[in-house]
């Protein structure tokens, strides 16, 4: 059983010694385990265990920026993400998040029915 495992989600990531870790859930599909390759993420494999791992030549400001940046991916790719409190919410993950509400359809207008009626 992996982290993933325990909080419920496809994907935690988490900070530890210096490292930041993406951690799937026990048997996740290849197609996770590639999408976390393409996004730069170091996949690592011992004994049957799988994970994936921020490159180790970041220094910890780009380590962080990066997995601020791939959680609204991920999440965009329709996977629930569980992230460390100290890795979320920085700058990278604002404008993220600003990226993706700029491509977000607008709300469609409530029908005729809904629409308060003016009275005198």
């Amino acid at each position: 059983m992996s982290l993933a495992d325990d909080y419920d989600a496809d994907v935690t990531f988490y900070h530890r010694d210096g490292t930041i870790y993406a951690d799937t859930r026990a048997g996740a599909p290849e197609h996770l385990l590639a999408l976390l390759d393409d996004l730069g993420l170091d996949r690592h494999r011992v004994e049957g265990d799988v994970w994936h791992q921020i490159p180790d030549e970041m220094d910890e400001i780009a380590m962080k920026t990066m997995a601020d940046r791939l959680v609204p991916l991920m999440a965009r790719a329709g996977y629930r993400v569980d992230i460390d409190a100290g890795l979320f919410g920085g700058t990278a993950y604002r404008a993220a998040l600003a990226e993706q509400a700029a491509h977000r359809p607008p709300p469609s207008p409530p029908p005729p029915a809904a629409q308060a009626r003016r009275t005198r």
